[in-house]
């Protein structure tokens, strides 16, 4: 499983958690909503990685294929 995948696996579950009412005080769903936040961060700043990869690869290719 890549790190965008993990990531976002686990925000969403840990924004199922509070949707079932596992947790029950304030602080404790702040707690749940800020380690998901961080979560989702980490898998955008992925998949954006991941973009700028495939976009140096298309330009690696056709500046081999306009030589």
């Amino acid at each position: 499983m890549d790190d965008y995948t993990t990531h976002k696996q686990r925000a969403e579950a840990l924004l199922s958690g509070l949707t079932t009412g596992e947790t029950t005080s304030g602080a404790e769903r702040r707690n749940v909503i800020a380690q998901a936040q961080a979560h989702a961060a980490l898998a955008q700043a992925e998949a954006q990685r991941e973009t700028a990869e495939a976009l140096r690869a298309l330009g690696a290719l056709s500046a081999g294929s306009a030589v």
